[in-house]
């Protein structure tokens, strides 16, 4: 009996050691969220979480030797703060999670995601009722003089993207906008089909020889909705905006 009892503390010790003995970036012992409880329990994503903070380390530490860098260092933390909440912790699945961290880790993006049919969907895949709606920015518009040969400031201008259901389809959405930048270059939406995917609205607007993808998430981050706007290998610019315009990165309010 005696050492039976030795054998079962042993096995139950073991148990509670390997709950998380993944090697993930951050302390799995103080993991709060679903996002942070999943990594820690996944072999995979525990390796996926390691190799993105060491490769945001190296790439921080790499900044350039100029009086800017503090700026750049500053700009490169904020783009991670924003990865981490508009794209990785609205993950509600592992296969997103993967996704995210790969994405990040290969700088490459993965297509083909996006759902096509509503009955592969359970209703929490389904996006919220704050993932539609009209979001916007305000930008400050600045337009080349050649006569002076200076930037006159010609005042500001509200960016809009508006996310429109559609009737019995809670996967898809019709989204459109006009967003305005140095010199009026414009990008424009136009009234684009988008599926739901995860975590994110997708809009694809494929050529022959590329895939040309956005991808719209939304997110809740201090203290109301927003929208970030991913351009996919910056591809969509390239086909819907002027010379300065572009999508890559914008964030917008929900109204």
């Amino acid at each position: 009996m005696k050492r039976l009892c030795i054998t079962t503390i042993g096995i139950l010790g073991t148990c509670l050691l390997s709950t998380y003995a993944n090697s993930a970036s951050f302390d799995c012992n103080k993991a709060a969220s679903w996002v942070e409880k999943t990594v820690c329990d996944s072999p995979e994503l525990s390796k996926l979480d390691d190799t993105m903070a060491k490769k945001y380390k190296i790439n921080l530490g790499a900044a350039p030797d100029y009086e800017d860098s503090k700026a750049f260092k500053d700009r490169f933390i904020a783009n991670q703060r924003t990865w981490l909440t508009f794209q990785r912790n609205t993950c509600k699945s592992e296969e997103c999670l993967i996704r995210e961290y790969k994405e990040y880790i290969e700088e490459q993006s993965s297509y083909g995601v996006a759902w096509n049919f509503s009955d592969e969907l359970s209703p929490s895949d389904l996006p919220s009722k704050n993932a539609f709606g009209k979001f916007s920015q305000i930008s400050q518009i600045s337009i080349y003089n050649s006569g002076t040969q200076r930037w006159e400031d010609t005042g500001e201008a509200k960016n809009t993207v508006s996310i429109h259901s559609i009737a019995n389809k809670p996967y898809l959405s019709i989204i459109e906008g006009v967003l305005i930048f140095t010199n009026a270059h414009t990008c424009d939406l136009g009234e684009s089909k988008a599926v739901w995917s995860q975590n994110h609205w997708v809009i694809n607007d494929d050529q022959s020889d590329k895939n040309v993808e956005l991808r719209l998430y939304p997110a809740f981050h201090k203290g109301k909705t927003q929208l970030l706007l991913r351009d996919m290998d910056d591809q969509y610019r390239r086909l819907h905006c002027g010379a300065r315009g572009y999508f890559d990165g914008i964030v917008l309010e929900h109204e």
